[in-house]
């Protein structure tokens, strides 16, 4: 039987996933969001416990039917894209967050079969971090 490369942290609500060159963390609350997302775009069912190795186990399972997917038909889930800047890749806009903090930022999207939306600092970046998923107050389109 093939180990298992993720072990479950109860106390910091974390799944630890241990790669080759260290390890990274998911979180169950996002895990949790993300699988249902997946799972209602793909038309199947979710309802795994959060925090178990089986909800683990079985995100990482709906992951495998999108890759297959975008395989097979180069179909691109929506489900991680934010909401409110979805038709808004390439136009700069200026966002208010839920703190009240405003950010500008040019609209990307990463590559791959499940993008995200990306703040991408000015003309000359050539990427930037993940849009946080959480709703916005405002967005308004500079240009």
């Amino acid at each position: 039987m093939k180990k298992e490369n993720f072990t479950v942290n109860k106390e910091t609500r974390l799944f630890v996933i241990h790669e080759p060159y260290g390890y990274s963390c998911l979180g169950f609350e996002v895990l949790d969001t993300r699988a249902r997302s997946l799972a209602a775009e793909l038309n199947l069912e979710w309802n795994e416990r959060k925090g178990t190795k089986k909800a683990y186990r079985r995100y990482r399972a709906i992951v495998d039917i999108a890759r297959t997917k975008n395989i097979q038909t180069g179909w691109r889930s929506k489900s991680e894209l934010h909401p409110q800047l979805i038709g808004l890749e390439g136009r700069r806009i200026e966002v208010e967050d839920a703190d009240g903090k405003v950010y500008r930022f040019r609209v990307g999207k990463s590559t791959g079969f499940i993008p995200v939306h990306l703040q991408v600092h000015n003309r000359r970046s050539f990427g930037g971090g993940a849009v946080d998923s959480r709703p916005f107050k405002r967005v308004t389109i500079i240009r």
